[in-house]
């Protein structure tokens, strides 16, 4: 496996709002070669923050940033992506009247689907980041499936989070591969629970004693996801970790993930 691997900076949100270069420079020195932000440029020019991460050696590879966000304010959003030379923006979820079956999902999405295409032509990439409730079904199929094929072309990928797709599919894996060559950034998220973890079978609740875990520390098989990565022709692997495990601080965490990652994989 030699897929370069980011992290997710809400990873390590409350350091790195209190020491923006500091942080960057501990991401490089754990090992990762990106990150993914989640709050823009952390209260830096845009300019200025991709000049820091250039000079510390870190891309800045894709963003997280809410649908509402790339709909009502599209060319601020743009602009700023842009200016951070992002190659993809994932939304998070969709909430409230945005979310799968309410009022405001289907003409969001058809607003999506000719923003999205706006974006391709600038060099972004916008794609879909699942939880596990996105792994109920409608009718026959899951809406993760139906959210991502509503566009009917490459306008939307998936960015699969193998935690979640673990928990509601049952094996990360064999989803992923539904997605070959369509699934250019594998979110890597562990978790431990008591019991069963499929979600689909515990009511759509989480599983009992669930939390999440450094990257090789938890339940879903990574050594068979990273090798499925690879097979499905993704580019980046990103390490999220929601919260910490272990009594061990975000950065300690992080740096686990990493460790497992190159000592187990490579």
């Amino acid at each position: 496996m030699n897929l370069p691997i980011a992290l997710q900076l809400f990873t390590v949100r409350d350091r790195i709002e209190n020491d923006v270069e500091g942080t960057l420079r501990q991401i490089k020195d754990l090992g990762y070669d990106g990150i993914e932000v989640c709050n823009g440029s952390y209260g830096m020019d845009p300019l200025e923050f991709k000049a820091l991460c250039e000079t510390i050696g870190l891309e800045i590879i894709s963003a997280h940033v809410g649908a509402g966000s790339i709909i009502n304010e599209t060319e601020e959003t743009l602009d700023l992506y842009k200016k951070l030379g992002v190659s993809y923006i994932a939304i998070p979820a969709l909430w409230g009247d945005y979310a799968y079956g309410e009022s405001q999902h289907d003409e969001m999405m058809r607003k999506l689907n000719i923003i999205s295409g706006t974006f391709k032509e600038n060099g972004i990439q916008v794609l879909f980041h699942n939880h596990m409730w996105e792994f109920k079904k409608d009718g026959e199929n899951y809406i993760l499936d139906n959210i991502l094929s509503t566009f009917g072309n490459d306008n939307l990928l998936p960015e699969i989070d193998v935690c979640w797709a673990t928990v509601g599919h049952g094996n990360a894996s064999d989803y992923m591969k539904k997605y070959d060559s369509r699934c250019p950034v594998v979110h890597l998220k562990d978790f431990y629970c008591k019991g069963d973890h499929e979600f689909s079978k515990n009511n759509y609740r989480e599983p009992a004693e669930f939390a999440l875990r450094p990257v090789g520390y938890g339940r879903v098989d990574m050594i068979e996801v990273i090798d499925t990565a690879g097979a499905i022709g993704a580019k980046w692997l990103i390490v999220e970790q929601d919260t910490p495990a272990f009594g061990l601080s975000d950065i300690e965490c992080a740096a686990l993930s990493i460790n497992w990652i190159k000592t187990v994989c490579r």
